[in-house]
């Protein structure tokens, strides 16, 4: 299922577009991120617009942060998020929008009602400020 992140303030602008396959009862293999037990990240090799910083910083903190609700819509069974693909254009590209573009897959795809993350922008920065 693909799910589209976007914030627009004026003609500044963050959109992210992410694919993303739920694998239910998965076979781990190598490459696998575990986030916590029962509950895998993997990556569709090397992703444009995803370093391993990101990853770490911005994707698997979004898994992590709503792994007891996905551990109860699922019952325990384990679950494996498969990355396919994640795609923007370089203008239209903050980093944390990773955050927002999986958490909001996650909202989507288990019908979770979260609070949207607070966003603002700043001139000064030239750039879009995160609460998260």
């Amino acid at each position: 299922m693909i799910y589209k992140y976007a914030i627009l303030r004026g003609i500044f602008g963050v959109a992210i577009f992410i694919d993303v396959e739920e694998i239910i009862n998965p076979e781990i293999i190598e490459g696998d991120l575990q986030i916590i037990e029962g509950i895998y990240l993997r990556i569709n090799g090397s992703l444009p617009f995803l370093s391993q910083r990101d990853i770490e910083k911005y994707i698997k903190r979004s898994i992590l942060e709503l792994s007891e609700v996905i551990n109860q819509r699922l019952h325990g069974s384990p679950v494996c998020f498969y990355i396919k693909s994640v795609e923007t254009n370089p203008v239209h590209f903050q980093e944390e929008g990773l955050y927002c573009a999986m958490r909001g897959w996650l909202a989507q795809n288990y019908d979770l009602k979260l609070e949207p993350v607070g966003v603002e922008y700043s001139k000064e920065e030239k750039r879009f400020i995160f609460d998260i």
